[in-house]
């Protein structure tokens, strides 16, 4: 009987997978595009085009041990750009990035970065109130220069992630610890008013297998 039911449950599983095939969903985030493009939509044909960038990044470079950090900047320019059209209708919430194109080849554990800038997002906006985020990228001698400042609310009693807000951050110290021991440094700094993160991380040309 428990073999049968794990079978039900696999074949189950197989089922939405199929359902939930990626080339489905790139192919209507294609006729998506094309039909904002003939609307006129330029504004919603880019923000489809940077969500597609996004899904390719995460279904196929995600896993990776390491990517190319042009590929981990890519992510997250895209991520700032579809977020700045969601906040730029409010008057009050001001972001200000310096990203520097990288040309050297370098490698980069995937997803090191953006926690952060998402933390940011996710902690540092608010509607009611005046907002603030800034994001600076610099790469030099080997070394990657990476700061995010952004200011901070008083979280709501109804908020359910008010007691989570650390968790991706934590992730990420665990992470940098474990990949490059001796190789980078993390400050951390927060007041009721805002957060301040600073990494220098020292990369390297060659990918490690």
């Amino acid at each position: 009987m428990l073999q049968t039911e794990l079978g039900q449950s696999t074949a189950n599983l197989d089922f939405l997978r199929s359902q939930i095939n990626p080339h489905f969903l790139f192919n209507t985030l294609n006729t998506l595009y094309g039909t904002a493009l003939q609307e006129n939509s330029e504004r919603t044909a880019q923000g489809i085009q940077m969500l597609g960038d996004m899904m390719r990044f995460m279904l196929h470079e995600n896993h990776q041990r390491q990517i190319l950090l042009t590929r981990e900047v890519e992510y997250m320019r895209n991520y700032i750009e579809l977020q700045s059209l969601r906040t730029s209708t409010s008057p009050n919430i001001s972001l200000e990035t310096s990203i520097e194109d990288v040309v050297a080849e370098r490698w980069i554990a995937p997803m090191l970065l953006i926690p952060f800038v998402e933390n940011a997002f996710k902690h540092g906006i608010s509607l009611k109130r005046k907002s603030w985020i800034r994001v600076t990228l610099h790469y030099e001698a080997d070394k990657l220069y990476f700061d995010v400042y952004n200011s901070t609310h008083p979280k709501q009693e109804l908020d359910l992630e008010k007691d989570h807000s650390g968790v991706g951050l934590e992730n990420v110290r665990q992470r940098l610890a474990l990949l490059y021991p001796g190789k980078h440094e993390l400050l951390i700094r927060e007041t009721p008013q805002e957060f301040f993160v600073h990494l220098t991380l020292q990369l390297s040309g060659t990918a490690q297998q």
